[in-house]
């Protein structure tokens, strides 16, 4: 049986555009523009439309929206620990420029899974871009160990980086990310809520199970469109 969940906070009070609207989904600064993973990379929607305005195979996550670039991020092909950042050019999708690998601890993971978690957030100015990022491990087995064996099993890595888009080029910085540095979420952008539902598959023995993700925009109470943006793999948790 399907389970959906309803991945986005509400917010009492409407927060400025350019912000968060639900996981991988930001807003344009000038609250235009809709900024989401589709099913084949990073999309441009028309916010009060939902109509595709552009799409790049770039990138296929999210990292923040600021002025003129869309900060997207891609898992290293040959690293589970490891991502490169990608700037957007907000009007047009061209890719502005490509990373260095970021690589995290060995046991951190950008993919998201039972045991494991990730996020990130960026920001774009002057051909550079600031991004923070953190990950954390906990105990992902099936009933609750002991304090001890929960407390081994947790693990948290977190870092700050600046990145010149003209040579890719990493700079590392030294301390930890500001919970700011991640970007707020808010469900409201102008006269627009948003809302992003996740459907989990029915378990299938022996098949691919990919969750159903769908990002709608609503006035009044009403739906003025939809849009089903990339799921993600998904397997019931350990019993």
């Amino acid at each position: 049986m399907s389970v959906v969940l309803l991945a986005v906070v509400l917010a009492a009070d409407p927060a400025p555009a350019g912000q968060w609207v639900g996981p991988d989904v930001v807003a344009s600064p000038d609250g235009k523009m809709v900024y989401a993973r589709g099913k084949g990379g990073v999309e441009a929607l028309d916010a009060a439309t939902g109509k595709v305005l552009w799409a790049s195979k770039a990138a296929n996550r999210l990292a923040g929206a600021s002025g003129t670039a869309v900060v997207a991020w891609v898992a290293d092909e040959k690293m589970p620990n490891a991502f490169r950042v990608v700037a957007l050019d907000a009007a047009t999708g061209k890719a502005l420029g490509t990373s260095e690998a970021i690589k995290m601890p060995d046991w951190a993971a950008t993919q998201k899974q039972h045991g494991r978690s990730f996020r990130i957030g960026a920001t774009a100015a002057g051909g550079k871009v600031a991004v923070a990022w953190q990950a954390n491990a906990y105990y992902a087995g099936g009933a609750r160990p002991s304090p001890e064996i929960e407390e081994a099993a947790r693990k948290e890595a977190a870092g700050v980086a600046a990145i010149d888009l003209a040579t890719g080029k990493v700079t590392a910085a030294d301390r930890k990310p500001r919970d700011e540095e991640f970007g707020a979420t808010t469900n409201k952008v102008g006269e627009l809520e948003f809302q992003v539902e996740e459907e989990v598959p029915g378990f299938k023995p022996g098949a691919a199970m990919v969750s159903k993700v769908t990002l709608t925009a609503v006035k009044d109470g009403k739906p003025v469109w939809t849009r089903e943006l990339a799921g993600n793999p998904w397997s019931p948790p350990p019993p």
